[in-house]
C-alpha cells in the first residue's frame, strides 16, 4: 500500500510537525511511505530520495496577522504540493488547511483520501476563539472565515477524517459530520526521550505552548495572580501573541512569572517542572501533556483537550472547566500542599503515558488506510 503523507510545516520542528515525523516515521518503517511532502524539515531517520521538501518565507518576513500568513501559507504549499504527487498511490493523507488541491488530484488518480484534523471542528475551533476574543475585549482575526471554509472544504473532499481524541470526534458529530467518515485514534510519545527525574526543590507550575487566547494560558495567569504562592514559580514556555501581550504585561503588576520564550530544551523544561498546566479553550491532542506525564509529572488540563482521554482525573492530575481560574487555582494550591500525592501522581502518570507509544499511532494508521481504500 502506496502512501503519500503531506503537511505544510516543518517536519519534525516541533508542535504538528512533530507529530507527523512520527506518523511519517512509523509508515516508513512498515513500508508503506511512497512520498512524504513538507515545508522543510528537520535531519530525521527517513531517506531523503522519500522527502519532497518546499520553502515558505517565515512569519518575520512576512509581516502579517497570525491568520493570514497561515491562510497564504497553506494555500501555497498545498498547489505546490499538488504538482509534487506521484501518478500511482493509493493513499493519500494531509493535514487540514494544507490539502485541498492534493485532495482533488488525490481523487483523480483513484487514491483514498485521509484528512489530518488535530483539532476540534473548524466551526466550533472558530466559535471557541471568536468568544474568547469578545471575552478579552480583543477585536475578532479578519481571516477566520476563509481559514474555516478552506477547511470544511477538505473535510467534504475527504473519504474520512481522522483526529485523535474523542472531544474532536464529539464536535464533528455535534456539527451534522457523518459519524462513519470521522475515525478516532491518539497520537503518541517518545516514552525513552521524556523520563521521569526527581522534582525540583522549589514548587513550580509549567505551562508550554502559545501564550494567546487558544491555550487558555490568561486564565492560568488569573489563577497564578489569585494563589499568591511566594514560595513557587510559574513558567510560561512559548511566544506571547501579540494581541495579548498587553493582557500578559498587566499580570507582572499582580504576580511574578517567568516567560523565557520557546524551550530550547523540553526535556529539561519538565524535569524543572512540579506539575504542567493547559487550560486549553480548545486543543485536539496536545503533546505537551503526554510528554509531561511521561516525564512523571501530574498535570492540569481543561475538559477541551483530547487529553481527558488519556489523563483520569484526580489519578494522573486533574481535569477543570474551561475558562476558570478559580478551578486552575484550586488544583495548583492543593498540588502545593500535598507533595506526597503530588509525587504519587507523577509516577501514575508515567505508567499511563507507556500505554501510548508512537508506533501505536503507526498501526492505527495502517489500520484506517486498509479501511479507506477497501
Amino acid at each position: 500500500m502506496r502512501v503519500v503523507y503531506s503537511i505544510g510545516s516543518r517536519l519534525a520542528g516541533g508542535g504538528i510537525g512533530d507529530t507527523a515525523y512520527q506518523a511519517a516515521r512509523g509508515l516508513w518503517r512498515a513500508g508503506h511511505l511512497a512520498r512524504l511532502i513538507c515545508l522543510g524539515h528537520e535531519a530525521t531517520d527517513i531517506p531523503v530520495h522519500l522527502i519532497r521538501s518546499l520553502w515558505f518565507p517565515s512569519r518575520r518576513w512576512l509581516r502579517l496577522p497570525p491568520l493570514s500568513y497561515w491562510w497564504l501559507k497553506d494555500c501555497s504549499f498545498d498547489r505546490r504540493a499538488a504538482r509534487l504527487l506521484p501518478e500511482a498511490f493509493e493513499v493519500f493523507h494531509g493535514w487540514n488547511s494544507h490539502c485541498l488541491a492534493c485532495l482533488g488530484v488525490a481523487k483523480e488518480r483513484g487514491a483514498a483520501r485521509v484528512v489530518e484534523r488535530g483539532s476540534a471542528h473548524p466551526v466550533v475551533q472558530a466559535r471557541l476563539l471568536a468568544e474568547e476574543h469578545e471575552r478579552f475585549g480583543l477585536p475578532r482575526p479578519a481571516a477566520m472565515a476563509r481559514l474555516v471554509e478552506r477547511c470544511l472544504a477538505e473535510c467534504e473532499a475527504a473519504d474520512c477524517v481522522h483526529v485523535p481524541s474523542s472531544f474532536c470526534r464529539q464536535t464533528f458529530l455535534a456539527e451534522g459530520f457523518p459519524e462513519g467518515k470521522v475515525v478516532q485514534s491518539p497520537y503518541g510519545v517518545d516514552a525513552a526521550r521524556f523520563t521521569p527525574r526527581p522534582e525540583p526543590k522549589r514548587f513550580t507550575v509549567l505551562f508550554v505552548g502559545e501564550i494567546g487566547l487558544r491555550k487558555g494560558a490568561l486564565d492560568l495567569l488569573e489563577a497564578w495572580a489569585r494563589l499568591g504562592l511566594s514560595d513557587s514559580r510559574l513558567v510560561l514556555c512559548g511566544g506571547v501573541e501579540p494581541a495579548v501581550r498587553r493582557l500578559v504585561d498587566g499580570y507582572r503588576r499582580r504576580c511574578a512569572f517567568e516567560t523565557p520564550g520557546f524551550a530550547r530544551d523540553v526535556v529539561a523544561a519538565y524535569a524543572d517542572a512540579s506539575v504542567v498546566v493547559l487550560p486549553a479553550i480548545e486543543d485536539g491532542f496536545p503533546l505537551v501533556v503526554l510528554e509531561a506525564m511521561a516525564s512523571g509529572r501530574p498535570a492540569v488540563v481543561s475538559e477541551n483537550t483530547g487529553s481527558r482521554d488519556v489523563l483520569v482525573d484526580g489519578e494522573h492530575g486533574f481535569v477543570v472547566p474551561i475558562r476558570s481560574p478559580e478551578a486552575i487555582a484550586e488544583k495548583l494550591q492543593w498540588l502545593h500542599d500535598h507533595a506526597a500525592e503530588r509525587a504519587a501522581m507523577g509516577s501514575a502518570a508515567r505508567a499511563q503515558a507507556e500505554k501510548f507509544p508512537w508506533a501505536r499511532h503507526a498501526e492505527d494508521l495502517v489500520s484506517l488506510y486498509a479501511r479507506a481504500v477497501r
